[in-house]
């Protein structure tokens, strides 16, 4: 197994001595490492160009199967380090930024205490990507903010989160009236696209109302709170995404009445037949959003 990375790092790098470095290895070793291995196969794996190396036919003919041994072998041992430690099944999850700064540690700590003999694999990625993840069974299980509606997979929705203005806290103003909304908005540039669904209908009513409006798209909630707190700006996010920012004091909440505001949707996204671990998490996150009325979609 030795001698099958040394040749797929040599074949990666072009080189013996770049090879040695990587692997934490003298030179004369690597290049008798690829002598081994040419003996064994009776062919050449590399031609040398000056001091740099490059695959010869039958080193390209042999690489990927070398890289599939390699892969395996990962897969092996990463199996019998899990069933060591005691995990029986994998639950592979794609989950959206959001949602895996806010519920899904709680899904998990709570679910990992019935059940210690299951582990998680998490992908966070961005909801539209999520969808493909679960087409693809590379995740058992999708968590995303956008709706789907695909023949082959079930699109189960979890909760609504209603949106706030957030806006960054005055810590000099401890009596005064509360901050108006419009105050804000032309006080403070807002971060928008932070959210795949609602952005652009109520970034049309909110020109309505301010037309001198300043925006800045950027993509990430955390960042958005990051900058909030610096005083850069404000702007609409699900509440949450900001509970944990406003028990750390540095935004605030604004009262907003001048429209209703749009509402935030997760959804769970999983085979049209889901058994097994997968099957049981599904079960235990649906009896988790339904004891907890704030967020119900009936209520």
């Amino acid at each position: 197994m030795v001698w099958l990375q040394t040749f797929v790092t040599a074949a990666e790098e072009g080189n013996f001595r770049r090879t040695a470095e990587r692997l934490h290895l003298a030179q004369p070793t690597v290049t008798m490492h690829i002598q081994k291995l040419e003996a064994l196969w009776g062919v050449e794996l590399f031609d040398r160009v000056g001091r740099n190396v490059q695959l010869s036919r039958a080193g390209r003919r042999f690489l990927e199967h070398a890289q599939g041994i390699l892969a395996r072998y990962t897969e092996s041992v990463e199996d019998m380090a899990r069933w060591r430690q005691g995990y029986e099944e994998t639950i592979a999850i794609a989950v959206s930024p959001l949602i895996a700064t806010t519920f899904l540690p709680r899904w998990i700590r709570g679910f990992t205490y019935l059940h210690p003999e299951i582990e998680f694999s998490i992908q966070v990625t961005e909801s539209r990507q999520i969808l493909q993840n679960v087409l693809e069974q590379k995740s058992d299980i999708g968590l995303t903010r956008l709706d789907v509606t695909h023949p082959q997979i079930c699109c189960e929705p979890l909760y609504d989160d209603p949106l706030v203005l957030v806006a960054p806290r005055d810590e000099h103003d401890f009596d005064g009236p509360p901050r108006r909304a419009l105050d804000i908005l032309d006080q403070y540039t807002l971060f928008t696209h932070n959210h795949p669904e609602y952005w652009r209908d109520l970034l049309v009513k909110l020109r309505n109302i301010s037309p001198t409006l300043r925006t800045m798209q950027v993509s990430q909630v955390h960042v958005c709170l990051d900058w909030i707190t610096e005083k850069m700006g404000a702007s609409f996010l699900p509440i949450s995404t900001v509970r944990r920012a406003l028990l750390r004091g540095g935004v605030e909440l604004i009262p907003f009445e001048d429209f209703k505001l749009p509402t935030a949707h997760t959804y769970l996204l999983s085979p049209k037949i889901s058994d097994g671990a997968a099957s049981k998490f599904i079960t235990f996150i649906s009896e988790y959003m339904a004891a907890r009325p704030f967020y119900r979609r009936d209520v």
